[in-house]
């Protein structure tokens, strides 16, 4: 009896001990905390743009070879970012690609910049304005200038804002309609067209057509 007492008290206190090292070790494995990822925002790629706060948009003299390496383009995720909502599908590769333009400091109630893309399917370079509110939300966009060219059909525009909510663009758009049989001379006809875009104190933008012009010119 003597010696089975003390072996009893013996195993009580090594389990005690088992249960006191249990719940330390339940203490020590509280969940641990998941550290917050910081929301990548429109001005987090302010330094991207290869200008800042211009006055008048065209388009560049570079063709589609030329052109890489002349600015920063966007990637897969700046895409998303940038083209909210949009039927736009990200490709950037071969002759499809978007840079990062032109950082605008117009309005501090909005965050505005311009975006140079460059479109095979339809053979044009557009310089697309585009507006959000200060959480980055997409509000309304307008084109700036653009390019285009296929066969005998052309379009080409820019324009300057001519005060601080006004942007003026002229558009010429013209098309190859015949050949002179005699003289073997080009005839293309068109139209110049002046629009007014006007940014209202929401971000929306308003067009409005001011002239239009039709043309008719021969290239020998």
């Amino acid at each position: 009896m003597k010696i089975i007492l003390p072996a009893l008290g013996a195993l009580l206190f090594l389990a005690g001990c088992s249960d006191k090292k249990q719940a330390a070790t339940t203490e020590e494995a509280a969940p641990a905390v998941t550290p917050q990822i910081k929301q990548t925002s429109l001005a987090d790629y302010k330094s991207y743009f290869k200008y800042t706060d211009l006055d008048s948009f065209a388009i560049d003299s570079f063709n589609w070879d030329n052109r890489l390496g002349q600015y920063k383009e966007l990637d897969s995720n700046t895409f998303k970012l940038v083209w909210q909502n949009s039927k736009r599908v990200f490709i950037g590769k071969d002759y499809d690609r978007d840079y990062f333009h032109s950082w605008q400091n117009r309005n501090p109630d909005f965050t505005e910049f311009t975006v140079l893309t460059q479109d095979e399917s339809s053979y044009c370079d557009l310089l697309h304005y585009l507006i959000y509110d200060k959480n980055g939300k997409a509000i309304d966009s307008f084109i700036a200038a653009a390019g285009c060219g296929d066969g005998g059909w052309g379009l080409h525009s820019y324009g300057r804002f001519i005060s601080e909510d006004t942007y003026e663009e002229t558009t010429v758009e013209t098309e190859m309609v015949e050949i002179d049989s005699v003289t073997n001379a080009e005839v293309v006809e068109g139209d110049s067209t002046v629009t007014h875009y006007t940014i209202g104190p929401d971000g929306r933008v308003t067009q409005k057509e001011i002239s239009k012009t039709p043309i008719r010119r021969i290239y020998n």
